[in-house]
């Protein structure tokens, strides 16, 4: 089969093109730059152009069977928030109606679990209704770009949408994704800080688990579907109990008081403003550590055939890579 891959020197991209090529599959990566194309296998086919120019996607999904669309502005901050309406819900439209010219088959299109918000009385599944309003730009932008996506399902475009939750596991290149990082720091730097209440839930999901309800989404999943693909529900607490088995290390936590972590967040905002830094978190993403963020895959598992990676067996993976 041949694949169309945006967002493909991404960590989740990264692993998904790998996978498509080990398995014998030809992958197609929309790429804006070559700072990162050494990053893919070097049977990766490299189409240079921007997610924003519909031309030049059709003229790189010509010939593809299928397209992974990953790319997306996921960062903490945007000194101009219109850019993760632009990139995020423009973009994907964008993606979407080349894909419907070009004819191809099916798209699977990558969103957050983050959409649905903090769970409250019940776990978090594909039915649920949200209960507050979003907590950050990108969460909204996803949750907008959703309901366009529906519009193209509604039209007879065969598209399905799978929302990972908290990623971890093993980086191929560059910097981890933030909970990795924060285990990477755990094991090689002292990291002792729990960087939220301790009792509040989250779900935290192995990456090659992402990567294989993605296929299954694109193999098997129905039109239209939405799927979470999660992992298991951790306290902050539990979760670096579990590291410290894990690794061996151990060490007195330190749980930071959550107006120190709105203090810090400010902090870092101020000096993004002015000296046009990237901030290590906002306000906006602070308030998320104030709910519990429990979800179920129940759909995804059975649909798809979706198998959960424990989270001690994925910690002790990614741990394993990160001592290579």
């Amino acid at each position: 089969m041949k694949y169309f891959v945006t967002g493909a020197t991404g960590y989740i991209g990264e692993h998904l093109v790998s996978s498509l090529i080990s398995d014998g599959h030809e992958v197609i990566a929309l790429c804006r730059s070559k700072k990162k194309v050494d990053m893919l296998p070097p049977e990766t086919r490299i189409f240079y152009g921007d997610m924003m120019d519909k031309s030049a996607l059709e003229q790189g999904m010509r010939g593809c069977d299928f397209v992974f669309h990953l790319a997306a502005y996921a960062k903490v901050w945007a000194r101009n928030p219109g850019l993760f309406y632009d990139l995020n819900v423009r973009g994907t439209n964008l993606v979407l109606s080349a894909a419907r010219n070009i004819g191809v088959k099916r798209v699977v299109v990558v969103s957050t679990g983050g959409v649905y918000g903090p769970s409250f009385d019940d776990i978090v599944d594909e039915t649920y209704v949200r209960k507050i309003d979003f907590n950050n730009e990108y969460e909204g932008s996803k949750a907008l770009s959703e309901s366009w996506i529906k519009d193209f399902v509604v039209e007879g475009m065969d598209i399905v949408i799978v929302s990972p939750t908290r990623v971890y596991g093993p980086h191929l290149h560059g910097e981890p994704e933030s909970v990795t990082l924060m285990i990477k720091k755990y094991v090689k730097d002292g990291w002792r800080f729990i960087p939220g209440p301790a009792a509040k839930i989250g779900n935290y999901v192995f990456v090659s688990d992402v990567v294989e309800g993605m296929r299954k989404a694109m193999d098997i999943g129905k039109m239209g579907r939405t799927y979470i693909l999660g992992g298991e529900n951790y306290s902050y607490k539990d979760f670096f109990i579990l590291l410290s088995k894990v690794t061996g290390i151990k060490r007195r936590m330190i749980q930071i008081p959550i107006f120190i972590s709105y203090l810090f967040a400010w902090f870092q905002l101020f000096l993004a403003k002015i000296f046009g830094t990237d901030p290590l978190i906002t306000p906006k993403w602070v308030a998320k550590a104030k709910y519990h963020w429990a979800v179920s895959s129940k759909r995804a598992e059975e649909e798809l055939g979706y198998e959960i990676t424990g989270l001690e067996d994925g910690l002790r993976k990614t741990v394993e890579e990160l001592n290579r």
